[in-house]
């Protein structure tokens, strides 16, 4: 029988977090309704040995171990690739889940046909009080996540935990790994998801404690900023109307002036000329998904 769930769960070097995760999941999910396929991209602090012996005891079900880092995208789109569940499960390493959270989250994505991805609260602690995980791409390209207290659509859902209907992906396909390795690949997805007719409903019913981005703190802060700031322009080029990219165009400048002050113009440029080696392939894809061909291949 098919798991109504198939969870894929990330990994690079975040053994304790993982092993984290994974406990939760096997706590707060029926045995018999998911798989947990768990990718490792290329771990060096005994990930993999604690995994192996995850599976030995039939907690996880199936482990694909790389030998580098192939990102947020690349990795999921291992599992995604394998997976047989009715929804696929886009699950942080960095989580903790609640009790019945999948028959919340299944509930809410069953009761409209065109709902095609649905995302849940994603405070910071068990603690906090700030809902998030729901929102928008403003003008700037910068992704709002703070929605209200009641269930209602959004132009997308935080990517720590994505519930994708299968029939969504099998309509639009894979993550971009254009956006790798990591920010606005979730925000991508909802996009062609919403162009593809389905609705994005972020429901605070079910809470997940989303602990931050550990694997990005681990990174220097250039990189963090010339990737973000990379993919940030990518998703613009490909889903702003003409219109709102020369809207966007007025605060690119605004934001050029400021780095320029903060002596990090180079910074801001590198993540331009990324985007403009890549020219073509963005180009391609607008006019493709402009003609309603929104499927990604891995």
């Amino acid at each position: 029988m098919k798991p109504i769930v198939s969870i894929i769960v990330l990994n690079w070097n975040g053994k304790e977090y993982t092993k984290q995760c994974i406990e939760s999941v096997a706590k707060h999910t029926a045995r018999g309704k998911y798989e947990l396929i768990v990718v490792d991209n290329g771990s060096k602090d005994g990930s993999i040995e604690m995994l192996e012996g995850m599976k030995r005891r039939k907690i996880v079900d199936t482990i694909i171990l790389n030998s580098e880092n192939r990102g947020f995208s690349g990795a999921n789109n291992q599992g995604m690739k394998i997976s047989r569940g009715k929804f696929i499960f886009l699950l942080n390493n960095d989580t903790l889940l609640e009790k019945n959270w999948l028959e919340k989250m299944v509930k809410v994505a069953e009761t409209d046909a065109k709902i095609g991805i649905v995302g849940p609260h994603l405070p910071e602690s068990k603690t906090s009080k700030k809902i998030y995980g729901g929102g928008y791409i403003d003008d700037r390209g910068i992704a709002r996540h703070s929605y209200n207290r009641h269930e209602s659509d959004a132009e997308q859902v935080g990517g720590a935990a994505l519930l994708i209907k299968r029939k969504v992906f099998e309509k639009i396909g894979f993550l971009d790994e254009g956006f790798n390795p990591i920010y606005f690949e979730e925000s991508d997805y909802c996009a062609r998801a919403r162009r593809s007719g389905y609705r994005i409903v972020f429901t605070p019913e079910v809470k997940i404690v989303h602990f931050g981005s550990k694997i990005v703190k681990k990174q220097a802060s250039k990189w963090s900023f010339v990737t973000l700031n990379k993919n940030r322009v990518r998703y613009m080029l490909l889903h702003f109307s003409k219109k709102r990219l020369l809207k966007a165009l007025g605060w690119e400048l605004a934001r050029i002036a400021k780095h320029t002050v903060r002596l990090r113009i180079h910074w801001l440029l590198e993540a331009y000329w990324i985007n403009l080696k890549n020219l073509g392939d963005i180009i391609g894809k607008r006019r493709k998904y402009s003609r309603g061909l929104l499927k990604v291949r891995a």
